[in-house]
């Protein structure tokens, strides 16, 4: 039987912001390092303060901003670095390109990143046909073909490396509203070959995907599983072929990374922070937690103009409505009262989830109950549950404490 590659061949997702050049970096490297010593346009080798490794040549993967008035140089580098102070780097040519640069001068990491704990990616693209007809034929006049629609689908498990939500949204923003209105990320996956058990070296394909926005985002935290997120974006472009700065070789062995090594650990129910959440008042604190899950539908809105054929911008259809569900074990019911004589019969909640590894999820204060559903008794002796779910308009901020800055890092993995 002929051997199916797509099946079993080993594929790596990269992510960067659309609005950055195609320079690359891999998830878990510091985003600055300092100049341990002045250097001259003539120099050639050059130190920073702290190792780098997962740096891949010909990609700029450092921006020196200098101290004076001297313009930025985009470092590049002659090999791949795994765990070394560099040297060797190879700045252009003299006296052109490379600058002056004081002791202490900060290189900027830009560009691709590789997300741990991916379990599966996807593209879906959707042509888009209308039939035109006309009087006095039957058969189609035109077959118009209007723009695709490309989605793109990632999950993943939460490890305590850089969650996939810090990654497609705005960084220069903490709330809802601006870490999703305008941002657009760039996706891409690469595919190598079968024969290999991880990706390194060429890929033999790329696709990336270009330009996309944030339409889906759930976080799940189950008692009998991992905890896991996953995100959906929407776009018009996806291209195959070699594509310039996707990092390639960041695994180089099958077994070159560990869940504790390079983050905290796949997090499961025992990571969830109770002492850390604040958990809305309808829940019974006496009740058993089963699961929780936070989901958010963004929907957008294209916006043409005359003269071109795609939109030139995909809005926002704000409010965004954000759904956070708990699923209780009870044996007492759901304790919640529903009074049909017009009187008020919810409160507004504050609602904050927490992880040992430093994630947090706010949902803040004004989550309101819109759902409960209290059931599970059967003759087979199946246990009473209820689901409560709370819902509110465009209030969700998801923080880490090892990703706070423009670009981020994981600490652990220093």
């Amino acid at each position: 039987m002929t051997n199916n590659r797509i099946i079993y061949a080993t594929v790596q997702l990269s992510i960067k912001d659309n609005r950055v050049d195609a320079t690359s970096y891999i998830a878990g490297s510091a985003p600055t390092r300092s100049l341990t010593a002045s250097i001259l346009p003539t120099d050639t080798f050059i130190e920073m303060d702290t190792a780098v490794s997962g740096i891949w040549p010909d990609s700029g993967m450092f921006a020196v901003v200098p101290s004076g008035t001297d313009t930025t140089e985009l470092i590049r580098y002659s090999s791949f670095l795994s765990s070394t102070v560099p040297s060797g780097i190879e700045r252009g040519a003299a006296g052109t390109t490379a600058v002056s640069h004081d002791t202490a001068a900060v290189a900027a990491v830009q560009g691709w990143e590789v997300p741990f704990g991916v379990q599966s990616a996807g593209f879906t693209t959707t042509f888009n046909l209308e039939d035109v007809f006309h009087l006095g034929q039957l058969d189609a006049y035109e077959n118009v073909e209007g723009i695709p629609e490309v989605e793109v689908t990632a999950e993943r498990v939460l490890d305590g490396t850089k969650p996939f939500w810090l990654m497609v949204t705005d960084p220069d923003f903490t709330s809802l509203k601006g870490r999703t209105a305008g941002y657009k990320a760039d996706l891409a996956v690469s595919v190598y070959p079968d024969v290999q058990d991880s990706a390194e070296g060429t890929p033999d394909s790329t696709v990336v995907a270009s330009g996309m926005f944030i339409s889906s985002y759930t976080l799940s935290f189950p008692t009998d599983g991992n905890f896991t997120e996953s995100i959906s974006l929407v776009g018009n472009d996806k291209t195959w072929g070699g594509q310039e700065g996707v990092p390639s070789g960041i695994f180089p062995t099958s077994d070159s990374f560990d869940a504790t090594i390079v983050g905290s650990g796949v997090l499961r129910s025992e990571n969830f922070d109770v002492a850390g959440s604040t958990l809305p008042g309808d829940v019974p604190g006496a009740d058993h937690l089963q699961s929780i899950e936070v989901s958010v539908d963004i929907t957008r809105e294209d916006i043409f103009e005359l003269g071109s054929k795609t939109p030139f911008f995909r809005a926002v259809q704000f409010p965004v409505t954000v759904t956070t569900t708990f699923e209780a074990i009870t044996d007492k019911g759901d304790l919640v009262n529903a009074v049909g004589d017009g009187s008020s019969n919810l409160t507004n909640r504050t609602i904050i989830l927490a992880t040992d590894s430093g994630l947090t999820i706010n949902l803040g204060t004004k989550n309101k109950l819109s759902s409960v559903t209290f059931d599970g008794f059967d003759a087979g002796g199946g246990n009473g549950t209820t689901n409560f779910e709370y819902t509110n308009s465009n209030s969700l901020t998801i923080t880490h404490t090892g990703f706070t800055g423009r670009f981020d890092f994981n600490p652990s993995s220093q």
